[in-house]
């Protein structure tokens, strides 16, 4: 039989570890709304070419450019649909109801991220600009940084296991 201060022990540390996970807020907790990122980094983008042109590329990424930027929203839609049909959020900042490993999500964690960064690439191309391309890379740092480690974290406590297979199968941007 166990004793009764073994019990309340027990009952003790059930309940704080129940304190512990009510006080994590049921998302995310990125640092910043992706969508931000993508228009101020495309603003900041056009801006600086306007300023201070770097052109680079060739009269045929005039071409590539435009197929480039269909991809990435082909991309963007795809991920969002699986992700409604999968009854999940795609907001940061809302509860994520469900592991999404379908669609995009099979070859990618983060395929709205990615189709992010390939309209950065394919704006670049099209416009001749280097300044989207380096604008790309800064957005990888600040998403990885301040958006897709959070949600990781976020995964791990919320999902488990779950999520760490899902991890473990599928890589992180492509």
């Amino acid at each position: 039989m166990i004793s009764m201060k073994r019990r309340i022990e027990r009952i003790a540390a059930r309940a704080g570890k129940a304190t512990v996970e009510a006080r994590q807020p049921d998302h995310a907790g990125a640092a910043f709304h992706p969508p931000l990122l993508l228009v101020a980094s495309l603003g900041i983008g056009f801006l600086l070419r306007w300023l201070a042109p770097l052109p680079v590329l060739t009269t045929a990424s005039v071409l590539v450019g435009p197929a480039i930027v269909a991809l990435s929203f082909g991309i963007f839609f795809w991920a969002a649909g699986t992700m409604l049909r999968g009854h999940t959020s795609i907001p940061t900042n809302r509860p994520t109801g469900a592991i999404v490993a379908g669609g995009p999500f099979r070859f990618s964690r983060n395929p709205i991220y990615l189709s992010m960064i390939l309209l950065h690439i394919g704006v670049g191309a099209w416009t001749k600009s280097l300044w989207f391309f380096a604008l790309a890379a800064i957005s990888v740092a600040l998403l990885t940084w301040g958006v897709i480690s959070r949600e990781e974290r976020y995964l791990e406590r919320k999902f488990g296991a779950e999520y760490l297979a899902y991890k473990t199968r599928v890589r992180r941007w492509i």
